[in-house]
């Protein structure tokens, strides 16, 4: 494989609105995105206010630890914006006013009609001495690239506007081309997703820890409502060598917990996937909710592909049939008799009931000894399964959801309980 410079970089945001919610900053996401296109390497982001000092505390630590730092916002002519001072002071490098720059303003504000340019703008020509300056052709603010003094590491601030657009225009023209000599012109990082059902946070960490300590790809876990997703990066010299590298890891983590990973597309619902698995299998479904509520029937019908149509039914539990059943202390004989009765009642060809003994007021965490019994019936098989939990709060709704969709999910694929 052909080698790539490694590259670290830190991310920095300047503006107190951003800390004050007044405005989400978006740049940081995109940014970070472009860099991982690259192969660079980001590793902090850290969004500070519009103040010198706790600036530049910030760009210090940030050029002891990171070969460039990248710094968005605070470039333009009113009191707060203090970034280029901030810089400055951070690297060792004072400002200086630059003639072309100064020239540059004044024109662009004849063009647009302005009589005369108020003297406050010239701060957009203050920039730190040798830095490498940044044009910004949509906006008036120029970037730079100053070179650190101070620290002894050769690191490197890139500055460029808050305003997403010109930020952009930068980052696409100067900035991505400037980084990608720095890593020889070579280097990708790529990810991948695998999204997980039926398996909790904790316990996919027990299961996958060996596979922790690797240092490319690296793996990591992200919790959501009710699943888990596994998430792999891998830094190569091509796109090819990255994917070839994330193949390996996930055939390693396949055969750890591979009945448990449902998707490889991120953000992909499992619900999604259900549906899909439904219309290939030529399957309909009748559900009994007595825990969520109709909120998995509700799912599974937004996860349906208007072009591929399933049968998907919400059962009457006022239903003679299945009144007797649920009159019965819930148990998983009681599941069982359900899902053959939801088949049978309601001509379809997966029956799938969710009963429970939780109290209304029940939740995932109040561990007042209720407990759910999902069963779920198939032409050639029938499945219970007991959790130890009740109640109707989201949280144990997402869980339990997610857990019934995944023994259905299982029986459709032939997968062992």
């Amino acid at each position: 494989m052909t080698e790539a410079k490694t590259v670290s970089a830190e991310l920095v945001t300047s503006g107190t609105e951003i800390l004050l919610g007044d405005i989400v900053d978006t740049n940081a996401a995109w940014i970070a995105q472009q860099l991982r296109e690259i192969g660079v390497n980001l590793y902090y982001k850290t969004t500070v206010g519009d103040n010198e000092p706790r600036l530049r505390g910030v760009l210090e630590t940030a050029l002891t630890r990171s070969d460039v730092v990248l710094i968005t916002g605070g470039l333009g002519p009113t009191a707060d914006d203090i970034t280029r001072d901030a810089i400055a002071n951070a690297t060792g490098c004072p400002l200086e006013r630059h003639t072309d720059i100064e020239d540059n303003l004044r024109e662009r504000f004849s063009r647009w009609g302005y009589q005369r340019m108020s003297e406050n703008n010239l701060r957009q020509a203050q920039i730190p001495e040798s830095a490498t300056i940044l044009e910004n052709p949509v906006g008036t603010a120029p970037g730079f690239i100053s070179y650190d003094r101070r620290h002894g590491r050769d690191g490197k601030v890139i500055a460029m506007p808050g305003v997403p657009r010109e930020m952009k225009r930068m980052m696409a023209d100067l900035v991505l081309p400037f980084l990608q000599e720095l890593t020889g012109g070579v280097g990708i990082i790529r990810r991948r997703i695998l999204r997980t059902v039926g398996i909790g946070e904790s316990s996919l960490d027990a299961e996958l820890g060996h596979l922790m300590d690797s240092t490319n790809p690296t793996m990591g876990l992200a919790a959501h409502l009710g699943q888990a997703d596994v998430r792999i990066a891998a830094r190569a010299a091509s796109a090819e060598e990255a994917e070839e590298l994330l193949d390996t890891m996930e055939e390693k983590v396949r055969a750890v917990i591979g009945s448990y990973i449902y998707s490889t597309t991120p953000d992909e619902a499992v619900e999604s996937v259900l549906a899909r698995l439904l219309h290939e299998a030529d399957a309909s479904v009748a559900l009994l909710e007595t825990v969520t509520g109709g909120t998995i029937a509700d799912r599974l019908n937004k996860g349906v592909n208007p072009e591929n149509p399933v049968r998907i039914l919400h059962a009457d539990a006022e239903a003679s049939a299945l009144r007797t059943l649920l009159d019965k202390p819930p148990a998983g004989e009681v599941a069982h008799e359900l899902a053959l009765q939801l088949r049978m009642e309601c001509n379809v060809s997966h029956g799938l009931a969710v009963i429970t003994s939780g109290k209304p007021d029940e939740t995932f965490h109040s561990n007042q000894g209720g407990e759910t019994w999902i069963g779920c019936a198939g032409p050639d098989r029938t499945e219970v399964a007991r959790f130890p939990f009740g109640g109707a709060d989201r949280l144990t709704s997402a869980w339990v959801g997610n857990r019934a969709m995944d023994l259905l999910r299982r029986i459709l694929l032939d997968l062992e309980i």
